[in-house]
């Protein structure tokens, strides 16, 4: 391979390169911004999480492992029934 082919291959390499990533620059955010009764609903889930932990501070063994199980699988489901 002669160096002007060289030179021309990696000329051409750095141009589909430099293009590839364009179109993605360009590109609309992927993630939609939440409405505001979502994020509403999202802080209260999170703040009654809180709450839940806290009060499971004061149990021990496995009151305290079911009190957290517990809040963790509410505040799941609280999340998921949060509106889009």
């Amino acid at each position: 391979m002669t160096t002007l082919s060289r030179i021309a291959l990696i000329a051409v390499v750095a141009t589909v390169a430099a293009t590839a990533g364009a179109p993605a620059a360009f590109a609309k955010p992927k993630h939609p911004k939440h409405s505001a009764e979502h994020t509403a609903a999202v802080k209260k889930c999170n703040e009654d999480y809180s709450a839940a932990e806290k009060a499971a501070k004061g149990l021990k063994g496995k009151e305290h492992k079911d009190a957290l199980a517990k809040a963790k699988a509410d505040h799941k489901q609280c999340l998921a029934a949060a509106p889009m």
